[in-house]
Formats: C-alpha cells, sequence, structure tokens
C-alpha cells in the first residue's frame, strides 16, 4: 500500500494552463505535473532557478485528479502595456521593448479561468525515501514557506489546501476513489490518473488513455515533453466511508 497526501484545490478563480498558442493561454480541466510542482517548490521555499531540484521532484511526483465541481470556465481579455526597462512576467524573459525598440509596446493577451471550481488531489512520491519525503511536503503544505495560488499568481486559493488528510491505497485511481468528493452527492466524477506504471491501477480501472503536454524543463524554463496519462470517471466514496 501506499500514502497519498489529499488537496483540495479550490478558490474563486483558477488556471491549470494548456497548450497555448502566441498569447492565447486556454485553461485544462485538471491540473498538470508541473503546476503541481510548482505549488510543492513553493511551499517548500525553492526558488525557480534551482532547475535541476525542480526537475527531479517533477520526475518523482505521481498524483491523481478529480473534479468535484466543475464551475464556469471564463476568458479574460487584457490589454498589457510594457513601458522601458521593463521584463514582462517572469524574471528572466526579456520584454518586448529590447526587440522592438519602442517606447511602448501594447500586449493583447487571453487568458482562461475555472470560476468557483473544486479539485481533489491525491499525490506522492517516487522513490518514497528521498527527500523531501511525504512527510516534509505535508508539513510545508501546512505552513507554506511562501503564498500559494492556483495556476497564476492572481488565483489564491479560498481554504488550505492541505488539511492533514492522507489515504493509504494500492494505486492512484482507488486512493482518489476512497477520498469523498466535496458536498458528498454522490455520482461519477471525471478524474486523471497515470497511464501506466505501478501505481496505475488494475484493468477495471485502465480509463481512457490521452496525452497532455504538461511537464516543464525548469532549467531552461520552458514547457517540453508529454505523457500519457488515463482519464475517466470514478464513483467517489461517500462521507463517513461508505461506499458510493
Amino acid at each position: 500500500m501506499t500514502e497519498f497526501l489529499v488537496l483540495r484545490l479550490t478558490g474563486p478563480l483558477m488556471a491549470f494552463g494548456d497548450v497555448a498558442v502566441d498569447e492565447i493561454r486556454p485553461t485544462a480541466v485538471l491540473p498538470s505535473q508541473s503546476l503541481l510542482t510548482g505549488l510543492v517548490a513553493n511551499a517548500l521555499g525553492w526558488r525557480a532557478r534551482e532547475g535541476e531540484r525542480l526537475n527531479r521532484l517533477q520526475e518523482r511526483l505521481v498524483y491523481g485528479a478529480r473534479r468535484d465541481a466543475t464551475g464556469v470556465t471564463f476568458t479574460d481579455y487584457q490589454n498589457a502595456h510594457i513601458s522601458p526597462g521593463q521584463t514582462m512576467w517572469r524574471y528572466r524573459t526579456p520584454g518586448p521593448l529590447k526587440r522592438s525598440g519602442l517606447k511602448y509596446d501594447n500586449v493583447q493577451r487571453w487568458r482562461d479561468y475555472v470560476a468557483d471550481g473544486f479539485v481533489t488531489v491525491v499525490l506522492t512520491f517516487v522513490p518514497a525515501d528521498e527527500n523531501p519525503t511525504l512527510a516534509e511536503v505535508g508539513q510545508a503544505l501546512r505552513r507554506p514557506a511562501r503564498p500559494l495560488f492556483l495556476g497564476r499568481v492572481s488565483c489564491p486559493p479560498s481554504c488550505p489546501l492541505y488539511r492533514e488528510e492522507t489515504v493509504l491505497a494500492a494505486s492512484v485511481p482507488e486512493a482518489l476513489a476512497a477520498v469523498p468528493a466535496q458536498g458528498g452527492l454522490g455520482g461519477d466524477y471525471l478524474a486523471q490518473w497515470p497511464g501506466d506504471g505501478p501505481l496505475s491501477g488494475p484493468p477495471s480501472l485502465a480509463g481512457r488513455l490521452v496525452e497532455r503536454t504538461d511537464l516543464r524543463d525548469w532549467g531552461n524554463d520552458v514547457h517540453r515533453g508529454r505523457r500519457i496519462v488515463a482519464q475517466g470517471c470514478l464513483r467517489p466514496a461517500r462521507s463517513g466511508g461508505e461506499e458510493g
């Protein structure tokens, strides 16, 4: 059996970055591998420039996610004016002014958000005895080194992400199914878990295999890499341990 931390992601706004073209930035339905890596690293107090450390954390992180409340997806149109000498949005990214030589550059952006959604995550690390351990991550999520956010800095959570919930299970989908859904309404919920490996679950929970482009090369500060995940509907346990 494997121990998993249970995270509850909810807030007025969330954004689970998906494949982007130029300044059109959609949101996925469920969080990505790189998003959860950044979330954990931020709680631990790590810096974005620690590429090797972050890449290793991303490799070890194994998780599943379930959408307990759909929320409402909307697009925010933004008109950003970048002044001389100012970088854009990331500390290592040169602003367009350095390329264009203009006094001001007008940047149009389209950003998707999910309002009032709720996502349950179960996560663990493989191998379990390497630092940071699951216990260390749990402690960091209880007392994060810095404020945490759900995909973008404009998306703070509305409650603690980790409420000292853990679950023991033989696989990721079984761990997700053991955690009651928010509200305990019963029924099936859209979920995602590893498409292969020892924690992917029994054949009865195989799901539909899909490709996600959700890995990050933290050392070079770019998105890269694809992986196969399973998606399907799970019926979680009811509150109090009764099976749904």
